[in-house]
């Protein structure tokens, strides 16, 4: 039997996972959504000063859900995602390719993403949590105060892994992390797609309104 071919992927063609769990204070999920929704707009492509951002951040997918603290996870029948007693949760999933720092930092290149994210920290309440030092040089709060998360980018990458499920070191397609994450196509990032895919300028504009989409619904099954 033939040695199979061994392909390294290098660390900016990885794939990882985040997968973040924000204290948000209570009542402030309107605006923790408000906030969540302009920074997605102002990642727009059209808005970086550098550039198309998808091929810098490097973004595969994302979602973001906000719950009220107390409440169930709806849709399901089992606990799902549950909030800090008193608190909030601001719920955020994205596969992104290449490191950490450098996926987050590309945002810093957009000044009104810069700002959305300054806001989320004014919404955010680390106190009561064990082992958070809620003033601490990592806190939301000590980074607002400090001038905001571009000028304290360390700190800042520091506050989202303390609330990250995902492990920024396990990529997708790797083995023996805390959680099984697969690819099928390891090594295919955002920009590589940007790149090559065919008509790819037509189907995904780097300025948005060039292109609407519609999405007609699937089904789901009759489980009644």
């Amino acid at each position: 039997m033939s040695t199979p071919q061994v392909i390294t992927v290098p660390i900016t063609d990885q794939q990882h996972l985040l997968f973040l769990f924000i204290p948000l204070k209570k009542g402030f999920l309107a605006e923790a959504m408000g906030a969540a929704q302009k920074v997605k707009e102002a990642a727009a492509p059209v808005t970086a000063p550098t550039g198309d951002p998808r091929k810098t951040t490097g973004v595969h997918y994302f979602t973001i859900y906000a719950q009220a603290d107390g409440t169930p996870t709806p849709g399901i029948p089992v606990p799902g995602f549950q909030s800090f007693p008193g608190k909030d949760v601001l719920v955020v999933m994205s596969i992104y390719d290449g490191q950490f720092d450098a996926y987050i930092s590309a945002f810093f290149e957009i000044d009104a993403v810069v700002n959305g994210l300054n806001n989320l920290l004014l919404l955010m309440d680390e106190t009561g949590i064990p082992n958070v030092d809620p003033n601490g040089k990592t806190s939301a709060n000590y980074i607002a105060k400090m001038g905001g998360v571009k000028k304290n980018a360390l700190a800042f990458y520091c506050l989202l892994m303390r609330y990250n499920f995902g492990d920024p070191v396990l990529s997708a397609g790797d083995k023996n992390g805390k959680y099984v994450f697969g690819t099928n196509f390891p090594g295919l990032t955002v920009a590589k797609i940007i790149d090559n895919y065919p008509n790819a300028d037509k189907l995904w504009p780097p300025v948005p309104g060039e292109v609407s989409y519609d999405f007609p619904k699937s089904q789901k099954p009759d489980c009644k």
